[in-house]
């Protein structure tokens, strides 16, 4: 099934998939022995728990709970922009709103309970194409996690390519846009290792993860760790995503895919989102209902008590944040994770 949208962040490869018509696959081919009566958390419970190599993708869907606004859903962005006649990724009052309830939001059951699935060693990998930062937020392992989209709290230095965490949204305001006067993705400040200039980690429309002509390879895209963990999986689950975007990227469920050049059959898909999913006649499972209701049912099933509750004392972005020199711009504290410092007189 083609899944092209010009809503992708991010723009596709050359070898894109072709678009094809397939039935969905039948839900007891891969149940393995498992009572076909059992319920769709046992079901994914059993997928899980059978996968030699399971990754999971998240999406807008996964963060709605915790204060932030989705895509493609019935009240997300672009279905706005789509109301207001807009073109998706044009400027607008979503962009400001966004500045306000990102560093405001704090992870949820679901991010804790991916967490606590990649810990027990249930899930090997997380590709995440959300900007929020709630993964590494709620303690997620950084070395299984690639945010293909960038994260809204972490620059990256032009000249030497290390990192510098911030406790304020990095791309305000609109840095990652071409109309930058500084030029694209440059935020105004220094590095603190070499005074390079740094760039936010924000990709923006027809930009691609790693991107040699902005970033080149770097830990918080992760474009080739995703590309070798997607090598590797024998499931997929995708969190809380129409995978619209990624699905041009990475589609190993789909034995139709160019992707499959490089690994030797098709995996397991299964879903748990709201509304139409790319591929989700390919799905072996999909779940239609609330992703963190969706999570504590999942944990409960797989015996893991739920997680604990967001303690600013252990946000790991918040730990690592370093406060920009007096005079080098920095958003006011509505932009800012509560518990970070917001020095006064800032703006």
């Amino acid at each position: 099934m083609a899944c092209f949208s010009s809503g992708a962040a991010i723009a596709p490869p050359a070898t894109s998939r072709a678009p094809g018509t397939r039935r969905r696959s039948l839900r007891q081919a891969v149940k393995n022995g498992v009572d076909p009566r059992a319920s769709d958390t046992t079901f994914l419970a059993e997928l899980i728990r059978g996968a030699n190599h399971c990754v999971f993708i998240t999406g807008a869907g996964i963060s709605t709970n915790a204060g932030i606004r989705d895509y493609r859903g019935p009240n997300g962005i672009w279905t706005e922009a789509a109301a207001a006649g807009a073109k998706e990724g044009a400027p607008g009052v979503w962009d400001d709103d966004l500045y306000r309830t990102i560093p405001a939001a704090t992870p949820t059951i679901a991010h804790g309970g991916i967490k606590a699935l990649v810990d027990l060693g249930h899930v090997a990998f997380v590709i995440s194409q959300n900007e929020d930062g709630l993964h590494l937020r709620s303690g997620l392992d950084r070395a299984k996690l690639s945010e293909l989209h960038g994260n809204d709290f972490i620059e990256i230095c032009q000249k030497c390519k290390r990192e510098t965490f911030r406790s304020f949204v990095t791309y305000w305001p609109d840095t990652y846009r071409p109309t930058n006067p500084l030029g694209q993705h440059v935020t105004g400040r220094s590095c603190p290792h070499c005074g390079g200039a740094l760039l936010d980690t924000c990709v923006d429309f027809d930009e691609a993860p790693d991107g040699d002509e902005v970033w080149g390879p770097n830990q918080v895209h992760g474009m080739a760790r995703a590309d070798d963990a997607m090598k590797k999986a024998d499931l997929v689950v995708a969190w809380g995503t129409s995978l619209h975007v990624i699905a041009h990227y990475f589609d190993p469920w789909d034995p139709e895919s160019a992707f499959l050049d490089r690994r030797e059959e098709a995996c397991s898909l299964a879903v748990i989102n709201k509304g139409t999913v790319c591929d989700e006649e390919l799905a072996v499972l999909k779940i239609e209902e609330d992703v963190d209701a969706a999570m504590a049912a999942l944990l409960e099933e797989l015996q893991i008590p739920r997680p604990p509750e967001y303690a600013p004392s252990e946000d790991a972005i918040l730990l690592a944040a370093v406060e920009p020199p007096q005079g080098q711009r920095r958003p006011r504290a509505e932009w800012s994770i509560a518990g970070g410092a917001v020095p006064q007189g800032y703006s």
